[in-house]
């Protein structure tokens, strides 16, 4: 079963400044799905994040295992910390209208492509096999950038 999302993000950073300003007005979601193995333990991290979620978003967190595309609506805001996680989404029949890669940060292992965008050989592969889906991700840190195709820039 296929179910669609308004909007899916990549970010390592998760809930931070650029998703609560930039991005939730810019989506407007009912629900904010966190979904990230680490996350879904880190009861103070999750606490955390919710201080900064307005209150009419449902806000949840999920392992990339417990999540179904049950648990998505039109209006969802799905975000993820690696393209692996958004693949788990994907691969649990999750559809979203919008995909976009916003911040992979600088590591030791990782090839920098742009400022916020750096991958290692694991991204890549995910992400070709997001592209071979038919999938098309663009990367965009903020909504007042311009979207580039991923397929373009990896």
């Amino acid at each position: 079963m296929t179910k669609p999302a308004a909007f899916l993000r990549i970010d390592d950073r998760l809930i931070h400044g650029q998703v609560i300003v930039g991005w939730i007005p810019e989506i407007k979601p009912d629900r904010l799905l966190v979904v990230n193995d680490k996350i879904s333990e880190d009861i103070m991290r999750q606490e955390l994040m919710a201080l900064s979620i307005p209150p009419e978003i449902e806000l949840k967190f999920y392992s990339t295992g417990d999540i179904a595309a049950e648990e998505v609506s039109e209006h969802s805001f799905i975000l993820v910390a690696s393209p692996r996680d958004a693949w788990e989404c994907l691969q649990k029949g999750i559809a979203p209208r919008r995909f976009n890669v916003g911040g992979m940060h600088s590591r030791d292992d990782k090839e920098e492509i742009f400022e916020a965008l750096h991958v290692d050989n694991e991204d890549r592969r995910y992400f070709n096999m997001i592209l071979d889906l038919g999938v098309a991700p663009v990367f965009q840190p903020t909504p007042q950038n311009e979207p580039l195709p991923l397929g373009d820039i990896l």
